[in-house]
């Protein structure tokens, strides 16, 4: 059985819009508003094209189907390090990596019903088409609270190398939340940016932002981004819960004082609304560079750490 574009982006969990280009679906995890809003010329220069990265989105069936084949093409990398992770009833079982710019790839299966994860890609701009299964099939229905991260490169999934590893999924199958992971590579707090999200109402938000321009910069007053963030975030979400992530450790050189001003400023301006819980980064990987790639962004055991502590953490805070 061949899927339709229009039927497989059902499946497609952690997106909200996508376009079709060349017979090729587009999904993304940012919707059309924002997407336009992103493609303004200021933005031209990393940010409009990392938004329309697949980053931690996945394709969920429950299927007796002993394959799965689909077609990809990819418009732009980041990076070199991009996958696609089978994993069946929760367990890893594949890892494909991308070597080249099409392709078609092909999941063998076991026999009987399963539910099947394909992740796709963190770390590029890529397209599906053809995919087709062998068997019968069914939706997995979404059965956890709506959860929309903001976030940098860290939640976009840069770090781990292995899309089923990115620390979004990975606590999405701790939760079973349904999470939007709206992470681009090298974001800040722009208040400016915010916007409520078309075809994805959060039950939760969690911010986890503040590593990106932490030095001083006469072109962005960091206390002034960070204050006015929070400020239109509780306009745009009343009465939603909201959990900020302060930064987690950083040691490229960096100016301690200052880096530790920047977690105090966001620490400060949560407290000036109510309904917002902040979560000390420090805590949840520890700073030893067995856990990071580069000594800022988390290695897949360093996502994995995040991600069980900040489950647990939100189960202790009933988030």
């Amino acid at each position: 059985m061949k899927f339709s574009n229009k039927s497989l982006f059902k499946h497609i969990k952690g997106a909200c819009y996508y376009e079709i280009e060349n017979g090729y679906l587009y999904p993304y995890h940012y919707s059309k508003a924002q997407l336009d809003y992103f493609a303004r010329e200021e933005y031209d220069w990393g940010w409009r094209w990392r938004a329309h990265f697949q980053s931690c989105m996945r394709i969920e069936l429950i299927t007796t189907s002993t394959e799965i084949s689909l077609d990809y093409f990819v418009k732009e990398y980041s990076s070199d390090h991009c996958t696609f992770d089978l994993y069946v009833d929760g367990v890893a079982v594949a890892v494909h990596p991308i070597s080249d710019k099409r392709g078609r790839i092909t999941f063998t299966l076991k026999e009987g019903q399963k539910r099947v994860t394909i992740y796709l890609p963190c770390d590029c701009q890529m397209g599906i088409k053809r995919f087709t299964i062998n068997g019968t099939y069914k939706s997995v229905k979404s059965r956890g609270k709506r959860l929309r991260i903001i976030g940098d490169s860290i939640t976009q999934g840069y770090g781990p190398f292995m899309s089923g590893v990115a620390y979004a999924n990975i606590l999405q199958r701790l939760t079973g939340y349904d999470i939007l992971a709206q992470g681009i590579g090298g974001y800040r707090f722009e208040p400016q940016d915010l916007m409520r999200v078309d075809g994805f109402e959060p039950d939760r938000i969690m911010v986890f932002l503040g590593t990106n321009y932490y030095e001083p910069m006469e072109s962005y007053d960091y206390k002034q981004a960070v204050g006015d963030f929070f400020v239109k975030l509780k306009e745009l979400y009343k009465d939603i819960p909201i959990l900020t992530v302060l930064p987690l450790w950083r040691n490229n050189n960096v100016d301690f004082e200052r880096f530790e001003w920047c977690r105090e400023t966001i620490r400060q301006a949560c407290r000036e609304h109510e309904g917002i819980y902040v979560v000390d980064g420090f805590e949840l990987v520890p700073n030893i560079d067995e856990c990071f790639i580069d000594k800022i962004h988390p290695n897949a055991y360093g996502c994995q750490l995040l991600a069980e502590n900040l489950a647990k953490i939100m189960k202790d805070i009933k988030f």
